[in-house]
């Protein structure tokens, strides 16, 4: 039986904590490794769902959540954040597991909390001396910055696949060699996306596991606890360095691997659960679907803006949105396909209501298998307007090819379509679109990495010439060079898209978009924007011929 496993946002304070929930019955957290996420307990979450609730957040700066507003979080702070999250959800009492960095955070929580504590699971405990804290430190995590030339993404590449052969990755003694097997190239691009996906935020939770040095504590956890070290995980060395453990602590070594450690989990939370309540996940922001309001919390934003980080469950998957109430109007915004999502900071404040959509296959989104042609981006972005009350009349506005969606959105929107505004239009004509399909980055992954280095070149080189021209100087754009940290966003979107890269952009880039615009009865108005991002001042040619033109 296939299980649903749902996705939302809560709301901390000032930050928002993507997390993943499925089942029924008592509560078990599940808390992962850095520089990991949620997203890696999918078959975990279902093969326990049948049993117990079983939530899985992205702690603090990975996944889809916000980091701490600290500089070098600590254990004890990931430990206090994660019950934060459990006390949004309305969870009283858990059973937490956690694998490395998430093991130690599971720790700190069943020592720190151990009335809401049912029971201890923990992968692999970390148990680093002030010695090794000290030599690995900044070798292990250095700061992870884009290159103009995207030379980082060539070594996040090696790194990622070293870390398989030698512990500390950058140690290639002998001494430090492990047997385990290697990474393939498929597993080495996922865990080379969990870092591009948070940036140089992927230090503070591996940092926080290195400075955690204090391990006395294990000998006064209360709840049933277990610490597995299986074979092959270099951890397993850390096993003698444990202090002296009590009864309903046991410390062992697991040498059937993963299917091992499952069935030690199933007798110890089948006893340590067997009395425990079910739990129920309620909450502020909690519930994406169930109350058809994507999970908004009607108090407002963090930070008293409005802002709300939702996630809508729609027909075709999960699609993640920003979302503020206003009075009169909506404006709906829709990020450039191919392009990062935009947030709170690039979305201008007024008195309009407003929704912005992170686009199917992108950001928040980015987990919706479904071919991504226009009726699908439609059809998500149709189920996002649910999450602000009312029928407000709307105005689009369109950055970039997401001018290929307004047309179908115009029909399904109908009189309610006031105005649509254009950011930096694609208007392409005859065959520039076949030009442009053909330049466009092959997705295909590589053993060593050249994938990346052909987003990196297409993405920085589409600001420097016109991208479905032919490289030429007839080509070539007199404006100034993208930055590192701007590329470096938009490459992430082109490897979560991968091979729905091209027909995306088929679609949405087709020839012949100024004609059927400037056929619709709804004002159009330009964005404000740079002469030089209008091509051929095709955009200037569509408003003019609008006699209800108005700028914006």
């Amino acid at each position: 039986m296939s299980v649903c496993i749902h996705r939302r946002f809560v709301r901390i304070g000032q930050r928002h904590v993507h997390l993943r929930h499925a089942g029924h019955g008592p509560a078990l957290v599940l808390l992962h490794q850095s520089p990991q996420n949620s997203r890696m307990w999918l078959d975990m979450i279902a093969r326990f769902a049948d049993r117990y609730t079983v939530i899985a957040p992205d702690t603090p700066g990975f996944g889809y959540s916000d980091p701490l507003e600290i500089a070098e979080p600590s254990i004890a702070d990931l430990a206090t954040a994660t019950v934060a999250v459990l006390d949004a959800l309305g969870i009283d009492r858990f059973a937490v597991f956690g694998m490395h960095t998430g093991g130690l955070v599971a720790a700190q929580v069943a020592a720190a909390y151990p009335e809401r504590v049912s029971a201890l699971v923990v992968d692999g405990y970390a148990a680093f001396t002030r010695e090794e804290s000290a030599i690995y430190g900044d070798r292990y995590l250095p700061p992870f910055v884009p290159a103009w030339d995207g030379s980082h993404l060539r070594w996040l590449w090696s790194r990622m696949r070293e870390q398989k052969y030698f512990f500390p990755w950058y140690d290639d003694r002998a001494e430090a060699a492990m047997a385990i097997d290697p990474h393939t190239t498929a597993s080495t691009h996922e865990a080379v996306m969990d870092v591009l996906e948070v940036g140089d935020a992927y230090r503070a939770g591996y940092g926080a596991a290195f400075r955690h040095v204090e391990h006395g504590f294990l000998s006064t956890l209360q709840p049933p606890s277990l610490l597995v070290f299986r074979r092959g995980d270099p951890l397993l060395a850390h096993l003698p360095r444990l202090p002296a453990l009590p009864a309903h602590v046991q410390a062992t070594v697991e040498e059937n691997g993963i299917a091992g450690m499952h069935a030690r989990m199933d007798a110890l939370l089948g006893d340590a659960l067997a009395t425990e309540a079910p739990a129920s996940v309620t909450g502020s922001g909690a519930s994406s679907d169930a109350d058809g309001d994507g999970g908004r919390d009607p108090s407002g934003g963090p930070d008293g803006s409005g802002w709300s980080r939702c996630i809508v469950a729609c027909a075709v998957g999960d699609v993640a949105l920003w979302s503020r109430d206003g009075v009169d109007s909506l404006r709906l915004v829709l990020h450039a396909p191919g392009e990062r999502p935009l947030g709170p900071a690039a979305l201008a404040a007024g008195t309009a209501a407003v929704v912005a959509p992170d686009l199917p296959g992108h950001g928040g989104s980015s987990e919706i298998d479904a071919d991504l042609d226009v009726r699908t981006m439609v059809s998500a972005i149709l189920a996002t307007l649910g999450t602000v009350p009312g029928r407000l009349p709307v105005t689009i506005e369109s950055h970039g090819a997401a001018a290929g969606y307004v047309l179908a959105l115009a029909v399904a929107l109908g009189e309610r379509l006031q105005r649509i505004v254009l950011h930096r239009p694609w208007l392409l004509e005859g065959d520039e679109t076949a030009t442009l399909l053909a330049q466009l980055p092959d997705p295909r992954l590589l053993r060593a990495g050249g994938h990346l280095d052909e987003a990196w070149q297409w993405e920085r080189e589409r600001h420097l010439m016109w991208p479905w021209l032919a490289p030429s100087a007839a080509a070539r754009r007199t404006v100034a060079a993208p930055t590192p940290a701007q590329v470096n966003e938009n490459v992430v979107e082109l490897l979560r898209l991968g091979e729905r890269c091209k027909p995306m952009f088929r679609e949405a880039a087709a020839p012949g978009l100024a004609g059927r615009l400037s056929a619709l009865c709804v004002p159009l108005a330009a964005g404000r924007s740079a002469s030089a991002d209008d091509y051929l001042g095709r955009a200037a040619t569509l408003l003019n011929q609008q006699p209800a033109t108005s700028h914006s």
